[in-house]
């Protein structure tokens, strides 16, 4: 791995890259002092406690069993030691999410790298839902809104959750929401196997899960 100079403390995780396994390695990260973005409404989190997962470099390392949080507003991972929040000094690819206390079943994929618009550039980390000759991607993302109101001086700020899915075929980029007239255009070739299997299942077009189901289901013939 390349050897990464870093100020603070250096955490020893285990980790495995691909083909090979490391009993520990040195994890290396800067301090970092969190943003309290004061005299704002609501959270800049994705969620407000820390999540186990997993991240990856671009390397192909794996660091194991981190404590991530996802700060959605600034597009920004950090990890947790010893109740000390780190920001990451390696280049990160990667982050495998479990959202669900002791439930490794379900997870939350983010990467970077995608371009779509000029809001969605490589270096922002968006969530993967499905791959393949169709890739399914979730941008989320908090926007900061100013209101007024009656009786409070000057404006309000607050955090509003923001998200914006991306289907990419073959190259292109189609930003909608889940729905019968997105499915029936992007797999139009194998609609006449997919529409079958869509009513068989009992799958609504307008369901994320289901939408995502429909796709995978697609990405597999």
């Amino acid at each position: 791995m390349r050897k990464i100079l870093s100020v603070g403390l250096i955490v020893i995780l285990s980790l495995s890259v691909k083909g090979q396994v490391y009993l520990s390695d040195p994890f290396s990260g800067k301090p970092y002092t969190a943003k309290t973005y004061e005299d704002i409404r609501g959270s800049a989190f994705l969620f407000d406690d820390w999540k186990p997962g997993h991240a990856t470099d671009k390397y192909g390392t794996t660091f194991l069993n981190v404590l991530l949080r996802f700060d959605a507003y600034a597009n920004k991972f950090f990890y947790n030691y010893k109740d000390v929040t780190y920001e990451f000094v390696t280049d990160i690819s990667e982050f495998e999410i479990f959202p669900f206390s002791g439930d490794t079943t379900t997870k939350m994929v983010f990467k970077k790298g995608f371009t779509a618009t000029d809001k969605l550039t490589p270096d922002k980390f968006v969530q993967v839902l499905t791959e393949g000759k169709i890739t399914a991607i979730k941008y989320i993302y908090k926007s900061l809104e100013e209101t007024t109101e009656y009786s409070v001086p000057g404006k309000i700020k607050s955090f509003t959750n923001r998200m914006t899915y991306f289907f990419i075929k073959d190259g292109t980029a189609i930003s909608q929401k889940p729905s019968s007239k997105l499915l029936e255009e992007l797999l139009k070739d194998k609609w006449a196997i997919v529409e079958p299997y869509m009513k068989q299942n009992s799958l609504s077009p307008k369901s994320e899960d289901d939408c995502i189901k429909i796709i995978s289901y697609y990405n597999s013939l």
